[in-house]
C-alpha cells in the first residue's frame, strides 16, 4: 500500500501544472534550447510635466503708431509652436534690458493650451521707451528688452 500510496504521489506531482513565475520541463529540455517565458512584469514610470517652446529666436519691436505716444511706444509679436503634455497657461515677465528702459509687457494668444502642439501668438509691447537714451546704437539691432515665459498647470 506504501509503495502505491508514493507512486500516486510522484504521479501528482509530475501532473501539477506549473504555478505563475515558475516553470517546470521535464527531462530531456526540447531540443533546440528554446527560452521560456515564465512570467511578465509591468514596467511603470511617473510621467513629468513637459513643455517646449519651438522658436525661441529673438522677437523684434517696431514703433506702435497706433498707440497715443506713437514716439515711445514699441510692439512686437511672433507665432510659435508649444508643445506640451498637459493642460498650460501661459504668461509672461518682461524687463527692460537697456538705456532706453520702459515698461514692458507680453500677452499670449491663446493663454491656455492642452496637451499636444498650439501655435501661440506672443505679443511684447513697451511703453515709455526713451530710444534717445541709445546714443551710438544707430542702425544697431540691439536688445531693449528680456522676456520670461513662464507656466503653470491649468486648473
Amino acid at each position: 500500500m506504501l509503495k502505491k500510496s508514493l507512486i500516486a504521489i510522484a504521479l501528482l506531482a509530475i501532473a501539477l501544472p506549473a504555478v505563475a513565475g515558475d516553470l517546470k520541463v521535464h527531462k530531456p529540455w526540447p531540443t533546440k534550447y528554446v527560452p521560456q517565458e515564465i512570467t511578465t512584469i509591468d514596467v511603470m514610470m511617473e510621467v513629468g510635466y513637459y513643455i517646449h517652446v519651438k522658436d525661441q529666436k529673438s522677437m523684434k519691436v517696431n514703433q506702435d503708431t497706433s498707440a497715443s505716444d506713437p514716439y515711445k511706444t514699441y510692439i512686437g509679436t511672433k507665432t510659435t509652436d508649444i508643445v506640451s503634455n498637459f493642460d498650460a497657461k501661459l504668461s509672461g515677465d518682461v524687463k527692460a534690458d537697456s538705456a532706453a528702459g520702459g515698461e514692458w509687457s507680453a500677452s499670449f494668444d491663446p493663454a491656455t493650451i492642452a496637451p499636444g502642439t498650439t501655435p501661440v501668438t506672443i505679443t511684447v509691447k513697451g511703453k515709455k521707451v526713451d530710444i534717445g537714451s541709445l546714443k551710438g546704437d544707430a542702425g544697431k539691432e540691439i536688445r531693449v528688452a528680456i522676456l520670461h515665459i513662464m507656466v503653470v498647470p491649468a486648473s
